[in-house]
């Protein structure tokens, strides 16, 4: 059981994840009411929404972002005003959604939470070769994860009231042929156009602020000049490869180890899938297990007409929790790893990218890819031993770091104001960090402390500011901990005139600039529109709405589809907020022939769209109903 937990933890901290937390955070009422921030962000329904939670939850969204970006994450493009707003609007979302279940007392049977959790493959692999459920698998697969049994469950529970809430606004949505087929001709033409764009840095030569124009901007734009609170730090990481460096396994324990364990080194084949699953309850009417079904067979036509979107559509369309995020990937297994229907499946492809699907199985309808084969081939003691040493040593390594990891969180408690005595015990590093901010670095959360949002939020409380001691150990990822202490702090606050002047000046230049283009540009288009004059056109452009060229304004963009074509060539003016004006000009239209497989693939697009605009209806109700007062300003100081 604890090798099925070494091997899947990624995995299953996915799993977990995006069961337990499906957009923002999910604190619950009384989640929500208990927090002891004073400061408001907004009110829902008379529960209050502290900025401490949307700075934790924007945190937390920034460090996903980082994850899912890597290298390429910017945190200045990612932590903005405008994304904070967005993040505030999820906040208020969750506490409307359970606002709407507590009010309109909806409730989910034990043996509902009992069928969501067993169809979850992960739990559903848990099961003896008799068949009967492994409970006490399932109670450590939880505890390597922090939880117990209770609060999985309940957190499944109000998952699937969620879920059952927003379902049942979109389950019946019927879709009309005639808007599908002419919004996949639409957004399939291609639209030759040519552009004259008129840019602020056209005219920013002309723009020379005064002084006192300067320091005025400053003072009428106080949310451009923040900066973060910071901090130098000290900290130490306790994980299991410091523990396992320490572990010496003999030959004689690793011949043992072989001996015992035949059965693993005689070799099965094994294969790697990817999948994307629509589930299925065993409960469904046949109207729904026919609208899974075809929802699988629009999935599969388009993952056929083009497989190097399958990692995509499963991160955006799959109903498995466990490896949607992965873009679909489960990886290695044999035949008994699987129910009976997914490995008959999966082990009859013939080669490595085949697709088959949907198949079904008791969780719902698969559409399945193969990426990996692996022969089966037995090995030798010589083969096997490094592996063995690594998994025994790996094994001993999560037996002794219970213990360590509490002595860990002991040692940095008692002795509050240094890290040598823990690092001396543990034979750990203190590592020291300048200029840290609450906002996580890019790396890893679950190696990276200061990645972490968890452990910047801890390092960033209100007692460990002042008092500079050590903060409790925090757990990163199973088999990682950490502890952090404040040397010296600055708080949040704005840049004085003097720090911010050159920006303020450069900002100042911008705006003016681009207001001088947009009213160039307007000039420019009413005298195209009257006859008198050409703007200075730049080259053709084949314009294709999902492949536009890079650099062009997506608002031009728009335009330029927003055009009515019934006449040629069509003109559209464009401003463009902070950077100038474009004129649009749509010489033509061309309308390719579109394939079955793309036009069930678009109708499956419409679909989504279509389910989010009922959902954000339905908010949008909700807000009417329960009352959303937004406290929060980006910029302005706290409401008490």
């Amino acid at each position: 059981m604890f090798d099925f937990v070494r091997k899947h933890n990624k995995l299953l901290q996915v799993l977990l994840f995006v069961l337990i937390v499906p957009s923002f955070v999910l604190f619950g009422i009384q989640g929500y009411q208990r927090f002891s921030g004073t400061n408001l962000a907004a009110k829902v329904a008379g529960v209050k929404i502290t900025t401490e939670e949307l700075d934790r939850a924007q945190r937390e969204q920034v460090a996903r972002l980082q994850q899912m970006l890597g290298a390429n994450a910017d945190i200045k493009q990612i932590d903005t005003p405008e994304m904070r707003m967005r993040t505030l609007d999820g906040l208020i979302r969750q506490v409307l959604l359970q606002v709407a279940i507590k009010k309109q007392h909806l409730a989910v049977t034990d043996q509902q939470v009992r069928q969501a959790i067993l169809q979850i493959p992960q739990v559903a692999a848990l099961r003896k070769p008799d068949g009967q459920f492994d409970l006490a698998a399932y109670r450590a697969l939880l505890q390597a994860q922090g939880l117990t049994s209770g609060q999985f469950e309940a957190e499944v529970r109000a998952q699937i009231l969620q879920q059952e809430a927003l379902g049942s606004l979109t389950d019946n949505l019927i879709p009309s042929q005639a808007i599908d087929a002419a919004y996949t001709r639409w957004q399939s033409q291609i639209r030759h156009v040519r552009v004259a764009l008129f840019g602020s840095q056209d005219e920013a030569a002309q723009v020379h602020p005064s002084a006192t124009d300067v320091e005025a901007f400053y003072k009428a734009h106080p949310g451009d000049f923040q900066v973060p609170a910071q901090a130098d730090i000290e900290y130490v990481v306790l994980d299991l490869d410091t523990v396992r460096s320490g572990i010496q396994i003999s030959t004689r324990q690793a011949q043992d180890y072989y001996s015992t364990h035949a059965s693993e080194f005689g070799g099965n084949e094994q294969r790697r899938a990817s999948h994307i699953l629509i589930t299925v309850a065993a409960n469904a009417t046949a109207a729904q297990q026919q609208a899974a079904k075809a929802r699988a067979e629009m999935i599969a036509a388009e993952v056929r007409k083009d497989p190097s979107r399958f990692a995509a559509l499963a991160r955006a369309d799959s109903q498995d929790p466990g490896s949607a995020a992965a873009g679909g990937d489960l990886g290695f297994f044999d035949r008994s790893a699987m129910v009976k229907p997914f490995a008959d499946a999966v082990f009859g492809m013939a080669k490595v990218g085949d697709i088959i699907g949907p198949v079904r199985t008791p969780f719902g309808y698969h559409v399945i890819e193969l990426t990996g084969i692996k022969p089966a081939e037995g090995q030798s003691f010589a083969q096997a031993q490094g592996a063995i040493v690594a998994k025994l040593q790996d094994q001993e390594a999560r037996k002794r770091f219970a213990d360590l990891s509490d002595k860990f969180g002991n040692k940095v408690y008692e002795d509050s104001r240094s890290f040598a005595a823990v690092a001396a015990a543990d034979h750990l590093i203190v590592q020291h960090a300048q200029g840290v901010t609450p906002t996580p670095r890019a790396g890893d959360p679950n190696k990276d402390p200061l990645a972490n949002p968890q452990f910047l939020t801890s390092l960033f409380g209100a007692n460990s500011l002042r008092d500079k001691r050590n903060i409790p150990a925090v757990e990163l990822s199973p088999g990682v901990v950490a502890s952090g202490r404040v040397l010296q702090a600055t708080p949040a606050g704005q840049l004085s005139f003097a720090q911010a002047k050159q920006r303020a000046y450069d900002l100042l230049v911008q705006q003016r600039a681009a207001d001088l283009a947009a009213k160039a540009g307007a000039a420019a288009f009413a005298q195209l529109q009257q006859g008198k004059a050409q703007p200075a056109w730049g080259k053709p452009i084949d314009l294709k709405l999902d492949a536009p060229p890079a650099g062009l304004p997506q608002a031009v963009v728009a335009a330029a589809f927003r055009a009515n074509v019934a006449k040629t060539p069509a003109y559209v003016g464009v401003p463009i907020p902070g950077q100038g004006y474009a004129i649009v000009a749509v010489d033509g239209v061309t309308t390719p022939t579109v394939d079955p497989a793309q036009s069930q693939a678009q109708s499956a697009g419409i679909a989504r769209v279509s389910r989010q605009a009922i959902e954000d209806a339905y908010f949008d109700e909700l807000r009417r109903r329960y009352g959303v007062q937004i406290l929060y300003k980006p910029g302005a100081p706290p409401v008490q």
